[in-house]
């Protein structure tokens, strides 16, 4: 299977670089506090295929880091019950609870 996604990947690769090589037409780029002249169309379609990137990882990151923090918070709360749970099934049970000398008195 990690052959199969290493060649999906070098297939995507290939095709990315194509389509890149194919976009060589200038183009002006305004930013917002920079302006660039004559960049290539290929230079920015990489520069947001990578933001794109970064910002889709950068989105996964944080939900798997949530998810395992909230794993774990399970995790010690399952583990706090269990003990609770076996505590109150080794506790001793006190044997005159049920004499009939202990409490009340019927006269």
């Amino acid at each position: 299977m990690k052959l199969v996604k290493i060649f999906a990947a070098l297939v995507l690769v290939v095709i990315i670089l194509y389509f890149l090589l194919q976009n060589t037409n200038p183009v002006d780029v305004n930013l917002v506090f920079v302006q660039k002249e004559a960049v290539p169309v290929s230079v920015v379609m990489l520069g947001a295929l990578s933001i794109g990137m970064i910002i889709g990882y950068g989105a996964a990151l944080l939900l798997i880091l949530a998810g395992k923090s909230e794993i774990r918070a399970l995790k010690n709360k399952n583990r706090f019950l269990s003990d609770e749970l076996n505590e109150l099934r080794n506790a001793s049970i006190d044997e005159d609870i049920y004499d009939e000398d202990s409490g009340d008195s019927q006269d």
